[in-house]
């Protein structure tokens, strides 16, 4: 999908900040500004290296200061808020941006001043910390035009503030032999302290300054969420480039800058280069995929973000969102599907399901794998479930029924500590179903904790661990043949449909709690997945009515609601300090990631419907809502979707700009839906 924008985006400069981009490496770095260029955030970055993949992230440059010369008239294209309330205005001279998977000089900014144009492009290299700009200069009737181009360096690592006082005197600049043989020798040259450095190739001349701070930048988007609102820059040089327009007509000049943590190599058409590869990789991606519509596609290459190496296992992981998350178990085994099944990436799924076996404990996964020291976080009680469910996924869409065999032994470890319990109080009831969680534990995805206090507690029996506890069980006996393991899902079915059904509302209870607290009778989103598993346990009737109670109160365009907006608890919006935020996360906060499973429901139910209008109804139920799902691409982070709305009226994007479960739950739909199609 193309994505244009015009100066009707950006009427002022607060509207410029509120959409952004995002680039990614493979490796956990990116590449994240917003449309007009501007960081509106301390996690916006022109280079954000991944150090050691994915997660040891650090800040290395921000952003350029552009400024156009033409002339003795100077222009500065940069647009940036200012805490001195002295802002550059760059987007002025801004008429359009562009985004689009398929087109190698996208993004790219087109701006005009007087009877000049630049365009200028970014590419970020895939499993490279490297980052290149290309700036190129119409110059019609050849007047004497100059680019000065500021790096605004940081040199942080992303997690420390981005207020962290910086040493103007620590960095430095070493200007360096070029490591190239090439008649036009561009400018090498090194940033670097004792612990960072990168490398910057280009055509422009360097000229060294005398190190000062930039001066503090206003990041709106911080100040919205009740984070650190400013940050700051260290410049200590620049680089100037004198446009050498040709005599010929309509000849473009260009101006290339490779930022790189390593010497890079140049070739006469360096930039082209790298852009042309980025389209090819991204066109393999398309080839290989299972899904047709411009949307599936579309969302296709938005989940390649996520996709990412982890140097401390050697294998594949999934990151869970941009620009806060981390790569967690939970997330990966919910987004596993989309990203990588959905997509034909079957290598990478292998790899990161081999990955997590290697980390079971007591028939546990790892929520949060090690970094340094430190080690895994196995606070989940779903995800070695979601797990095993998974193997049996990645098996069915590749055909790698020999895999069986490898992990078979895991998926036994898991359902036996399940069955005779193991750590954070999981452990199998008499009645078969599964409880979990006890004091300030936090085991299912409604996991926030503000203080001593569990907004969401869910200690008891959670409604969809116990829908992933009846496919994981079929799932066993249908690899191993041991009729044992049908013989207690039977139970768990019999269990489950006596007491988790609410007559009163006609759908599912959201947790037994031995108690008898109001929670057990919330209407909450958490039901859906008791009819997408791959072994699900209501029978049709009852699965429409909770297909039509999730409709009523839980459904949005862009996802479902956490909490029914009659429950005393709801709250309408997600906003201010992360106390205020932590308190309305789950508590009726619209998460996307859901309405995949909402849509593969209704695709599911329709699959298996007799009566032709109940049928052509909930098709067109689905059909309707993907539609409506492409404007959400153009809010927040252009061609990806966030991970949160506000409640009552969902309008803009809320904590991470662009999610792993939400893009791989929403194509997961677009595929089941477009296989029923082609099944017609």
């Amino acid at each position: 999908m193309r994505f244009e924008f015009d100066k009707t985006h950006w009427p002022t400069l607060e509207d410029g900040e509120k959409d952004c981009f995002l680039l990614t490496n493979g490796l956990g770095g990116y590449c994240s500004l917003s449309l007009i260029g501007a960081a509106a955030r301390g996690d916006h970055a022109l280079f954000m290296e991944a150090r050691r993949a994915p997660n040891v992230r650090w800040h290395m440059i921000t952003n350029m200061l552009e400024k156009l010369t033409i002339e003795d008239q100077t222009y500065i294209l940069s647009s940036q808020r200012m805490k001195s309330d002295n802002p550059y205005m760059g987007f002025l001279y801004l008429n359009k941006f562009v985004y689009d998977d398929l087109d190698p000089y996208a993004p790219f900014w087109e701006f005009e001043v007087e009877d000049i144009q630049i365009k200028k492009s970014i590419v970020m290299v895939h499993e490279e910390n490297t980052v290149a700009l290309q700036y190129e200069i119409v110059n019609p009737n050849k007047r004497s035009v100059s680019l000065e181009i500021t790096p605004l360096i940081r040199f942080t690592s992303k997690k420390e503030d981005s207020n962290t006082v910086l040493d103007t005197q620590q960095i430095q600049i070493e200007s360096l032999p070029a490591p190239f043989t090439h008649s036009a020798q561009p400018t090498f040259y090194k940033i670097a302290d004792d612990t960072n450095h990168v490398y910057i190739t280009t055509n422009a001349a360097l000229s060294k300054q005398s190190p000062h701070l930039f001066g503090e930048m206003y990041f709106s988007q911080d100040e919205r969420d009740g984070r650190n609102a400013y940050g700051n820059a260290l410049v200590n040089h620049c680089l100037s480039y004198n446009s050498t327009i040709k005599d010929e007509p309509d000849t473009k000049d260009t101006l290339y800058i490779i930022i790189s943590t390593k010497p890079y190599p140049y070739t006469k058409d360096i930039y082209n280069q790298l852009a042309q590869n980025e389209l090819s990789r991204r066109k393999e991606l398309l080839q290989q995929c299972k899904v047709q519509t411009e949307l599936g596609r579309q969302l296709v290459l938005s989940s390649d973000a996520y996709i990412v190496n982890r140097d401390s296992t050697n294998g594949k992981s999934i990151i869970a969102g941009y620009p806060f998350f981390e790569d967690w178990g939970r997330d990966t085994m919910i987004s596993l599907a989309g990203t990588t099944m959905v997509t034909g990436r079957f290598a990478e799924c292998k790899s990161i399901l081999k990955t997590f076996a290697k980390y079971v404990k007591n028939g546990l996964l790892p929520n949060l794998f090690p970094e340094g020291g430190e080690n895994p976080m196995y606070n989940s009680a779903d995800a070695p479930l979601l797990f095993v469910n998974s193997v049996y996924e990645y098996m069915e869409y590749s055909g790698d029924y020999a895999f069986k065999d490898e992990i078979l032994p895991v998926l036994k470890q898991i359902i036996s500590s399940y069955q005779n319990g193991t750590d954070f109080h999981i452990k199998m009831d008499t009645d078969g179903l599964i409880m979990a969680g006890e004091d300030l534990e936090q085991l299912t995805w409604m996991d926030v904790r503000v203080g001593d206090f569990l907004p969401t507690p869910r200690h008891g029996k959670p409604v969809e661990i116990n829908a992933y506890w009846y496919s994981a069980l079929m799932i066993m006996e249908k690899l191993t043949g041991d009729s044992s393991y049908k013989t207690l899902a039977d139970k768990v079915q019999h269990s489950f449909c006596e007491k988790f059904w609410n007559e009163n509302e006609q759908c599912l209870k959201d947790v037994l709690c031995s108690d008898g607290t109001r929670a057990e009778y919330q209407i909450r989103c958490n039901q859906i997945w008791a009819l997408t598993m791959p072994f699900t346990m209501l029978p049709a009737t009852k699965e429409a009515l909770v297909i039509k109670k999730v409709k009523e109160e839980l459904y949005t365009t862009v996802g479902l609601r956490t909490l029914s907006t009659k429950d005393p608890d709801f709250h309408e919006i997600y906003i201010g300090v992360v106390q205020e935020r932590d308190r309305a996360y789950h508590q009726g906060t619209v998460w996307a990631f859901p309405l995949g499973a909402y849509y593969r429901a209704c695709v599911k139910y329709a699959n298996a419907c007799d009566a032709e209008t109940e049928r052509a109804q909930m098709l067109k139920e689905v059909q309707t809502g993907l539609e409506a799902l492409k404007p959400w691409l153009r809010e927040g982070c252009v061609s990806q979707l966030a991970e949160i709305y506000d409640g009552k009226t969902p309008t803009i994007s809320r904590g991470c700009f662009a999610q792993a479960w939400s893009v791989g739950e929403l194509l997961r739909a677009v595929y089941d839906y477009e296989t029923l199609l082609g099944q017609q």
